[in-house]
């Protein structure tokens, strides 16, 4: 992929905030452009209490599991092949949240999906 190229056929991401009706959307999108695998690798839910869970969700008819993280560093550890964040953390978190995923060395892509963001904040 080049550098100028944000998404591929390959490309996966991280959902900041767990959002469970669109983690599912966006697994059946990739089911139906058959994609190989899906593009959601994880999820990260900050207020949970353990550092890794699970959520159960569909690839198909099949029954699979995305895996859902306290913390966006051990997300990245775990898929260092995910190259976008989609932020559905609210105004108050969206700020920090996409700037700790920019600052990484993975995240490529941000997509912020949070009202009442300050627009000066977003450049």
């Amino acid at each position: 992929m080049e550098d100028y190229d944000l998404f591929d056929k390959n490309t996966q991401a991280i959902i900041y905030g767990f959002q469970a009706r669109a983690i599912q959307r966006m697994i059946d999108f990739d089911y139906v452009c058959q994609r190989e695998k899906p593009s959601v690798a994880g999820v990260i839910r900050s207020t949970q209490t353990a550092a890794v869970s699970y959520h159960k969700t569909f690839w198909g008819s099949n029954e699979i599991v995305v895996p859902i993280y306290k913390t966006l560093k051990l997300a990245i550890k775990n898929h260092p092949n995910a190259d976008v964040m989609v932020n559905f953390a609210s105004f108050r978190s969206s700020y920090p949240t996409s700037k700790e995923a920019l600052e990484s060395d993975t995240i490529r892509t941000v997509a912020i999906i949070a009202e009442g963001m300050p627009e000066r904040q977003t450049r």
